[in-house]
């Protein structure tokens, strides 16, 4: 019997997935996929839309379940206008998770950093910019 075992890394830092969860949230609770701010659950996700509202996607995560839906034809065909993402794909993602996660523990997503490690900060004076504030000191 042969096995294989795969060389398992990270692709990404745990502080930038943290930071890219926070903006995927921020999608949610003040973007694009907001009808998805009321669901119970941790959830985070983008929409997409191609030219001419061929394609509509959503792509989004709780911490413990993953679904991406999309919506379109077979060939470049509109699916109607304003048929977006958040329009189209998103009610049928909120459909299945809401049915994924029920009964489940769906966890937390871990806060991201708040500043980081190192931090470099220079004043800069410009004509139009406001005065700098250097909350380093």
């Amino acid at each position: 019997m042969e096995e294989d075992f795969p060389d398992v890394r990270d692709a990404i830092s745990a502080r930038t997935a943290r930071i890219v969860t926070s903006m995927l949230r921020e999608v949610v609770l003040h973007g694009t996929a907001i009808a998805a701010a009321n669901m119970k659950y941790p959830i985070a996700g983008k929409t997409g839309t191609t030219n001419d509202f061929t394609d509509a996607w959503f792509i989004g995560f709780s911490p413990t379940v993953t679904c991406g839906v999309w919506i379109g034809y077979d060939e470049k065909k509109t699916l109607g206008n304003k048929e977006t993402g958040a329009r189209a794909a998103l009610p049928v993602w909120m459909d299945f998770m809401n049915t994924a996660l029920a009964g489940h523990d769906p966890g937390e997503f871990q806060p991201p950093p708040t500043k980081p490690a190192s931090t470099v900060s220079q004043k800069v004076d410009t004509p139009d910019a406001a005065p700098a504030v250097d909350e380093a000191h």
